[in-house]
């Protein structure tokens, strides 16, 4: 199921923790802090490629190595440097799809189609939301924003911080319902994300419960469904969790929850350095939702997603002098103990802002590779 990420940024000898919400800050790292990196790589005899470990920055390398065929990175370092493995290939994205949904978002509030000040009901909001999937994001957003009563509002504005902050899974459904697929289809053109095809987190999560829920318009009618017949609402809460929950994960996202490496870069830098146009200072403020105090840095926004198997990352860097650095990381086809493994440590995110921030680190990748 979704799961909050920590995306850590470690500078100056200290570690950002970006995620929030519950995650414990990971051990101190060395990756120094931006230095106006030279345009170009470093060059050199390569190292030896390190172990495969995704409990460190440096065992990832070895990691993205040994599966070659299951990842996509893409890294621009706003120097010169950049680095793609894969980068055009469709990958399972998890929670890290949900930019798509903050740009639609934040286009119609532009257009004054929506009011961020809008109140919703809570009831309304939980129509979209099946408990006890979603790895516990939806209770902690309903803490942070003091929710605990059915009768409460929320603003609408708050209900999308919930779909970034915490990664709730029902605000998405809700915003694809609300304003139509052609809005999520266009948002994501506008920042560079061409034939982007709209999924559902919802439909997703029952189908990897209901087998018979075996193509995209089948789960997109039952999260639907789901948010207007009750009686649906109780029948599928009682489908026990599968045995071959991994394998079928893979599965359910590739009806409709897959993207690039490129295509995600290309809204998220969209988005940084404003070529998103309207709408995109208020997606960037979302995105940036934790500030940095780190020196050098004018903000790091971030959004990635996890479920068994899968762990996407996309983080962008706005530096004080200007450039932008973005890096993603899409994995597929994790081991269970990999995957578990990489959610205690969070090392993955470690190993993106040393690409994004320090050449020879960089240079290292390349060389794996």
């Amino acid at each position: 199921m979704p799961n909050r990420i920590g995306t850590t940024l470690a500078a100056t000898s200290v570690v950002i923790a970006l995620a929030g919400c519950g995650q414990s800050t990971p051990a101190e790292s060395d990756i120094s802090a931006p230095t106006g990196a030279d345009a170009s790589a470093p060059t050199g005899e390569c190292a030896p490629t390190p172990a495969a470990d995704v409990s460190t920055a440096e065992g990832w390398i070895g990691y993205l190595a040994e599966n070659s065929d299951t990842v996509a990175v893409a890294v621009d370092d706003g120097n010169g440097g950049t680095f793609e493995q894969r980068p055009d290939e469709r990958q399972p994205l998890a929670s890290a799809v949900k930019v798509v949904h903050l740009a639609a978002y934040a286009r119609a509030v532009a257009a004054g189609e929506l009011s961020p000040d809008e109140r919703v009901p809570l009831a309304d909001w939980e129509r979209w939301y099946l408990p006890d999937t979603d790895g516990g994001a939806h209770p902690r957003a309903l803490e942070r924003l003091g929710v605990n009563d059915p009768e409460d509002t929320v603003t609408l504005d708050e209900m999308v911080s919930a779909m970034i902050q915490e990664s709730d899974n029902a605000v998405p459904d809700y915003l694809r319902d609300r304003l139509g697929d052609a809005a999520l289809r266009e948002a994501a053109a506008q920042g560079g994300w061409d034939d982007f095809t709209p999924p559902t987190m919802l439909g997703n999560t029952l189908a990897l419960l209901d087998p018979t829920l075996d193509d995209s318009s089948a789960v997109w009618d039952a999260a639907r469904r789901y948010a207007s017949d009750p009686a649906y609402r109780v029948e599928a809460v009682q489908h026990p969790v599968p045995e071959d929950l991994f394998a079928r994960v893979d599965r359910v996202q590739r009806f409709d929850n897959t993207g690039s490496a490129a295509e995600l870069t290309a809204l998220h830098r969209a988005i940084a350095d404003g070529s998103f146009g309207a709408g995109g200072d208020l997606a960037r403020t979302h995105l940036e939702w934790q500030p940095s105090p780190v020196p050098g840095f004018e903000g790091v926004g971030f959004k990635g997603g996890s479920l068994p198997g899968i762990l996407t990352d996309a983080v962008t860097f706005r530096r004080d002098d200007g450039t932008i650095a973005t890096t993603v990381m899409l994995a597929s086809g994790m081991s269970d103990s990999d995957y578990a493994g990489a959610l205690e440590s969070f090392a993955h995110q470690e190993m993106l802002a040393a690409a994004a921030n320090d050449p020879d680190f960089l240079e290292r990748i390349r060389c794996a590779m």
